[in-house]
């Protein structure tokens, strides 16, 4: 076998493992529009992808017809190969958007590694979809003195704030129609985002709905921000979209 051969035999079940993890990051870990604002998990997309192509690249480079040692070799750079692409997929896995929290006037999306995992003792909080975070509430103290209570763990003690800790969450559909009251028409953010008009109208044609049918909330993920659209009768929420959700 020649040198051409050899690298081109180790490229294509490469190109087809990248090809799956490019499936699930695209479509399962980050969904439209998670990966377009995940800068932090540029790094791990790069080693994914040079791992992908290096390692044929190095097959090139040592292979040779009854080298002695030349099995040993090719097991090395695989083994290295395959090592690198794991760990950069391990990566985005973990810090996928797994929790998608309202809290106050707006979602923030969360990975697990944000919340204390064993704090969660309602095993619904943790029943995500296969794509795409789950939605949750995150309810305000309904005392007084539970409030202040909040207010003192979080300001003096160094706690987490209320969307962070699962005692006060519940599921977003159980409370949609009091995250809607926050709500602002799309209309509103269409005429506030002439450039992104076109992608707003393409939005509202897919959903079948009226704009007057539709309203949105800002949403926060670590790197950037985005709109949660909104059904505006019944607060489901129907599509995100990568636009400045905040007017003035």
């Amino acid at each position: 076998m020649s040198k051409s051969r050899a690298a081109l035999f180790h490229l294509w079940p490469s190109i087809l493992l990248l090809a799956t993890i490019a499936g699930l990051v695209l479509f399962v870990f980050y969904p439209y529009p998670f990966l377009q604002l995940q800068k932090s998990g540029k790094f791990a997309l790069l080693l994914i992808l040079t791992a992908g192509f290096i390692g044929p690249a190095l097959t090139w480079l040592v292979y040779k017809k009854a080298k002695r040692g030349l099995v040993l070799d090719l097991i090395v750079i695989v083994f290295v190969q395959l090592a690198a692409i794991g760990w950069g997929t391990l990566s985005l896995y973990q810090n996928r958007p797994y929790f998608m929290v309202y809290t106050v006037d707006r979602f923030e999306v969360m990975s697990t590694r944000d919340i204390d995992m064993a704090s969660i003792t309602d095993p619904k909080f943790l029943d995500k979809p296969l794509a795409g975070p789950i939605l949750l509430y995150a309810n305000m103290p309904k005392s007084e003195a539970s409030f202040q209570k909040l207010l003192q763990e979080v300001m003096f003690e160094g706690k987490p704030d209320l969307q962070f800790r699962p005692e006060f969450w519940s599921l977003y559909a159980d409370r949609q129609k009091l995250a809607l009251q926050s709500s602002r028409p799309l209309a509103e953010l269409r005429e506030a985002r002439p450039g992104s008009a076109k992608t707003i109208d393409k939005l509202v044609q897919n959903n079948g709905r009226d704009i007057n049918h539709l309203a949105f909330l800002p949403a926060l993920i670590n790197d950037g921000h985005f709109a949660a659209i909104l059904d505006a009768d019944s607060g489901e929420v129907v599509e995100n979209l990568k636009v400045d959700p905040w007017l003035e």
